[in-house]
């Protein structure tokens, strides 16, 4: 009996890609909505904060999902076009201020390929949502 034959599997370009760190600030107007860095390597970083948002003392509505903020940040390296080549999904949710209590939500988001090979980029959305990223 043959010895045992092991084939291991190729390592694509983005398994040896090396993170590199991505500084990360999303505004809502003049509002900073979250800063920090994030390591992107050969897998997306994603970040997602899910926090109570102030509603005003006499609303008794027990509608959670509406008494809340999301912020998401999804920030991924895109290999096959070259090496400074990223793909940005932002999103940002509120409650509606639609009254007394919040009986909805809002939000704004982008999706966005550029290309970040040094200094910064600004990715503008809609409502004075942007996000900046910094290299």
């Amino acid at each position: 009996m043959p010895p045992p034959i092991f084939v291991s599997p190729a390592i694509s370009e983005t398994d040896r890609m090396p993170p590199v760190p991505v500084r990360v600030s999303v505004y809502l107007g003049r509002e900073t909505l979250w800063t920090g860095t994030l390591s992107v390597g050969g897998a997306a970083a994603r970040l997602s904060i899910n926090e109570a948002a102030s509603v005003q003392s006499d609303c008794e509505l027990p509608n959670y999902r509406a008494n809340s903020r999301t912020i998401e940040v999804t920030l991924g390296r895109q290999m096959s076009r070259n090496k400074d080549s990223f793909n940005l999904t932002a999103r940002y949710s509120r409650p509606a201020q639609d009254g007394l209590c919040p009986t909805g939500s809002r939000q704004v988001s982008v999706e966005q390929l550029l290309t970040l090979p040094s200094g910064s980029v600004t990715v503008e959305g809609d409502g004075g949502f942007r996000v900046v990223l910094q290299r």
